[in-house]
C-alpha cells in the first residue's frame, strides 16, 4: 500500500514524540495545539482585563495552560503568539530541552523550502533554537489481511 503524505507526516509526528519522551523533554505538538495556544493568550487577555491589579507576568506563569505554551512571562508569550500566527504552521512542535525552547521541523529532506528558512531565522529572533527532525519512511508499506474464522 502507497503511503500518502498525510500518513508519513503522522509517523514522522509519532517518532519525533517519542524520541522527546525518552529524553523527559516537554514538548507540544503544532499542528494538533497551536489554537490552544493561542486561546491561552486570549483568556489571558480577558483575566487581565477583569483583574488588572494582577501582573499579566503573573497570570502568565499560574495559568493551567502554561504547559501549552511553556512561557514565563507575558512579553515572552505575546512574542510567541504573534510568531505563531505568522509561522506556526511552517513548525510542527514546540519543545522544551530544560535548557531552551526549540521549534522543531519534521521531515525527510535536509533541503528547506523557502518559507521554513525564513521562519527560522524569524523564530532564532525570539531567541529559540530549531530543531529539523530526520526521519526516513518508505513510501509503501506491505500488509497482510488474515481472515479468522470462528468455531461452529
Amino acid at each position: 500500500m502507497k503511503l500518502e503524505t498525510e500518513d508519513k507526516q503522522s509517523i514522522f509526528e509519532i517518532v519525533a514524540a517519542r524520541y522527546f519522551a525518552t529524553q523527559n523533554w516537554k514538548w507540544v505538538n503544532l499542528r494538533k495545539d497551536l489554537n490552544k495556544i493561542i486561546k491561552s493568550y486570549d483568556e489571558l487577555n480577558e483575566q487581565y482585563a477583569s483583574y488588572s491589579y494582577v501582573s499579566r507576568d503573573w497570570y502568565v506563569e499560574n495559568m493551567g495552560s502554561k504547559n501549552i505554551h511553556m512561557c514565563n512571562t507575558w512579553d515572552e508569550l505575546k512574542n510567541l503568539v504573534t510568531f505563531l500566527n505568522t509561522h506556526g504552521k511552517t513548525f510542527n512542535f514546540l519543545v522544551n530541552t530544560g535548557n531552551r525552547k526549540s521549534f522543531c521541523i519534521v521531515d525527510d529532506s535536509r533541503e528547506l523550502d523557502e518559507t521554513q528558512a525564513q521562519a527560522i531565522k524569524e523564530v532564532q529572533k525570539l531567541g529559540y533554537n530549531t530543531f529539523v527532525f530526520l526521519a526516513t519512511i518508505p513510501d509503501e508499506i506491505e500488509f497482510q489481511l488474515l481472515q479468522v474464522r470462528g468455531v461452529n
